[in-house]
């Protein structure tokens, strides 16, 4: 009884020490700026600004609501104040680093049955995640607070099971499972990723049974059935509400997206040469969009040889999981978490620090454990002074990566520094430019792209728009003409080569790109109008009329279809007295 409280205090104290060397590195990310894609996680979604639209949000259970709700929650705090983002990403990451360090202590309590020990293990899985340089990808750009959000119920949900599972008595299990199950759909309504939670919640019960097969299926069964019978619901419900199970839409909507062999091929080599390799040595090697070439064979040697590592990785673990079973659960854990993102559902981006979040909890709790080995075998100054080198040097790391999401300028030369042959990353680096106003450092930008890369349509478009904000609006429609070549079935590039045709007086040539645009999009309101818009400066009232009343069908709160009918009757009116 009287260890009780000295415990408690050693505990309280690991949680303080926890959550300050976390917070402090993360201090100068309070000012980065909104990204692309936050953009459509939160800038441009109307049904996140502000609480009062909560009912509508949870209305659509499979549309991420949770994850939806929180930035609403922004949204009332501080409108787009990016502050009050940031905190809020930093205080779920704090949680999940919090649930690591008790899910280590559940751990390692069960694995060396409830002896009392003043292990560091929990601490040290727990500052590895939280202070690891490659979870700012998750932490600091906002949009990917779903990667960190989902994470936390997934940790919630798991430490819920355990502490179920582990209890006598019977009422109390049922209490923690229930608990457990919620925080799971929880999780499902922030990001599809949480869906392998049922298979770690079995693979603890694996790791730490000692008894015999028969006994673990006697004991556990009901447990493993209950989730899966959860799981198995999700699925259905989302094949029920969507007409499909997985998101495999991605690749309808954007260009380069791999076939699912292709994409898994390459995945080997992204979790084998990149993922692996950050986690192990993140100095100067992650960012945001690495220059990952595809795989189109097995046997490519770097396949093979990713394959045969992730293989013996694999059944290392499975082979030795009684003698190592944190190294086991940590491995199975990492490899397990991965399947959404990197097995044969192919995602517009095959290689991204966000991915390895949830995966790198296992990552943590494997490495923390050997660190804990390594601990007991040093005199305790140096491991002292081992473990404030890593750990300090890991901050700096994390204060140091956040400098780089300071701005799309920041990140974006960043990533060209590190993938100087990838097109999209020298595209998003120009792009970065323009949009900040120095339109002679993005057009100099785009004429090199565009001499490496003369096929690259978005290149074209987007020196087309520069060039039409410094009002040169012959090199503009040139530049919107080659893009609109190269990608004759793109509506968009289609739509802004007759806009520029109609600025700059060509009425015919307008009419004409906006019909062929509208024959890519025919239910499309926006190029109705615009074509509405042409004909009528071109005379052909009727035709303006028509297109414009379809427009006006499709959105009645179109402004600009409006004005067109307005015009149209008064010159008809004129015409015909």
């Amino acid at each position: 009884a009287g260890k009780a409280p000295s415990m408690s205090r050693y505990k309280i104290a690991q949680i303080a020490l926890i959550f300050s060397a976390v917070s402090i590195p993360y201090l100068n990310s309070f000012n980065c700026s909104f990204h692309f894609d936050d953009k459509y996680a939160s800038i441009n979604d109307p049904l996140v600004r502000g609480l009062s639209n909560l009912s509508e949000i949870f209305s659509r259970l499979l549309d991420r609501p949770m994850l939806r709700a929180s930035f609403a929650l922004n949204y009332e705090i501080g409108g787009l104040d990016v502050t009050s983002y940031h905190i809020l990403n930093l205080l779920f990451h704090l949680i999940v680093t919090l649930l690591i360090f008790s899910l280590a202590s559940l751990l390692e309590k069960k694995l060396r049955k409830g002896a009392e020990d003043c292990s560091f293990y929990p601490l040290l899985a727990a500052l590895i995640f939280g202070l690891h340089p490659l979870n700012t990808g998750a932490v600091t750009y906002i949009a990917s607070r779903s990667a960190v959000m989902g994470a936390l119920f997934y940790c919630l949900a798991l430490v819920l099971f355990v502490l179920g599972v582990e209890h006598s008595r019977r009422r109390t299990q049922l209490y923690f499972i229930a608990l457990s199950a919620i925080a799971f759909l929880a999780g499902l309504m922030v990001k599809e990723i949480v869906v392998t939670f049922p298979a770690v919640a079995v693979l603890y019960l694996l790791v730490t049974h000692q008894g015999s097969v028969k006994e673990f299926a006697r004991k556990y069964i009901w447990f493993g059935t209950a989730f899966l019978v959860l799981f198995g619901g999700y699925l259905i419900f989302r094949l029920v509400v969507l007409g499909y199970v997985f998101p495999a839409a991605e690749s309808r909507i954007y260009e380069g997206v791999l076939p699912p062999f292709e994409y898994f091929l390459t995945e080997l080599n992204v979790i084998a040469r990149y993922y692996l390799k950050w986690l192990l040595f993140p100095v100067g090697g992650p960012h945001v969009d690495p220059d990952v070439p595809a795989e189109t064979t097995l046997w490519d040697f770097s396949t093979l040889c990713s394959l045969g590592f992730i293989i013996v990785l694999v059944f290392s673990a499975v082979r030795f999981r009684k003698g190592f079973p944190v190294y086991a659960f940590g491995i199975l854990w990492f490899f397990i978490a991965l399947l959404p993102t990197s097995s044969i559902i192919p995602l517009g981006d095959v290689a991204v620090e966000r991915h390895v979040y949830l995966p790198g909890i296992g990552f943590a709790l494997a490495v923390g454990f050997l660190l804990e080995s390594l601990r007991k075998r040093l005199p305790a100054r140096s491991a002292l002074v081992f473990f404030a080198v890593l750990f300090i040097t890991s901050g700096y790391l994390v204060f140091e990566r956040n400098k780089v999401w300071s701005s799309e300028l920041t990140l974006w030369e960043d990533a060209a520094t590190k993938s100087p042959n990838k097109v999209r990353v020298l595209n998003n680096r120009a792009f970065a430019y323009m949009t900040e106003g120095d339109l002679e450092t993005a057009a100099r930008y785009y004429e090199e792209l565009l001499s490496r890369f003369p096929e690259y349509p978005y290149g074209h478009y987007n020196l087309g728009v520069i060039y039409e904000k410094q009002e040169m609006m012959g090199q503009a429609i040139g530049k919107y003409a080659e893009a609109a070549r190269l990608r004759p079935r793109n509506p968009l590039l289609q739509t802004r080569l007759g806009l520029a045709y109609a600025k700059a007086g060509l009425r015919a040539e307008a009419v004409k790109q906006l019909t062929q645009a509208l024959s890519l999009e025919p239910s499309n309101p926006k190029v109705m109008s615009l074509l509405a818009s042409a004909l009528a400066r071109n005379g052909d009232l009727k035709k303006a009329l028509f297109h414009a009343q379809k427009a006006l069908e499709f959105n009645p709160q179109d402004q600009a279809a409006r004005q067109v009918v307005i015009y149209v009757q008064e010159q008809m009116r004129i015409l015909n007295p």
